[in-house]
């Protein structure tokens, strides 16, 4: 079953699941160690026998295209835990997902910040990487997203020069 919930409604032990899981996937790697992360605005949850399978977040977020003021649909922390890889069900709840993305938020395009192991993953379900200049704000200051783009789009494919995430990243 998969579930869309405001991620301040998430029960305190769902949330600790979820980080422990976070950690667990992307706690080693340098760049996440060192960047300051925005807090999700709504979780998917995808569970079988009340255990969850697949997950993500969505940070709803204006932020500018090549100055141009954009819905954005920031989606971050697509993670599988290891028993249940391989079953589909991350590309499901993803899919599934994209009406609520374009029709109920309201978003112009989605985005995320992707290793190169997941581009060919991402691009098998419509995602393109896009080799903008990205802006992200940290407690440091503005600076410069040096890791790949991605954007899905509910129309024609956009190419923009410049994105500027408006704060932190997701």
């Amino acid at each position: 079953m998969i579930t869309i919930e405001k991620y301040d409604s998430l029960s305190p032990a769902i949330k600790e699941t979820l980080h422990h899981y976070i950690q667990a996937e992307f706690g080693h790697i340098p760049i996440v160690q060192e960047t300051t992360w925005a807090q999700p605005d709504w979780t998917i949850l995808q569970t079988e026998d009340d255990m969850i399978v697949t997950f993500f977040n969505i940070i709803e977020r204006q932020v500018l295209l090549d100055g141009r003021p954009s819905k954005i649909a920031g989606i971050n922390n697509v993670i599988t835990p290891p028993p249940f890889r391989g079953k589909g069900y991350s590309s499901q709840a993803l899919n599934s997902t994209t009406e609520f993305l374009f029709n109920e938020l309201k978003s112009e395009h989605a985005l995320l910040l992707c290793a190169d192991a997941m581009i060919p993953f991402y691009n098998r379900l419509g995602w393109y990487t896009v080799n903008s200049t990205v802006y992200i704000e940290q407690p440091s200051g503005r600076k410069l997203w040096t890791a790949n783009t991605m954007l899905l789009s509910p129309g024609k494919a956009i190419t923009p020069a410049v994105i500027d995430l408006q704060g932190t990243p997701w």
